[in-house]
């Protein structure tokens, strides 16, 4: 691939990313999300917050890539 295109993937997953680890807090915020007790340890923590973990580390990963390759 070539250092563009993976820049933009990884900026892509960065955006994706990005929206899944703030979807929970604005839901949260607007009333809609679940009401989970204070402290409980599982209040953000849902697969969504976790695929947005994953996809945010991904992101980085490719982003040195493509540094490494251009630079």
């Amino acid at each position: 691939m070539t250092t563009p295109s993976l820049e933009q993937i990884a900026l892509l997953l960065g955006i994706v990313g990005l929206g899944c680890f703030a979807w929970p807090i604005v839901m949260r915020l607007s009333g809609k999300g679940r009401a989970e007790e204070l402290g409980s340890g599982k209040s953000l923590r849902s697969p969504l917050w976790w695929a947005g973990f994953l996809l945010t580390i991904a992101a980085i990963f490719l982003q040195r890539i493509a540094s490494q390759q251009g630079g």
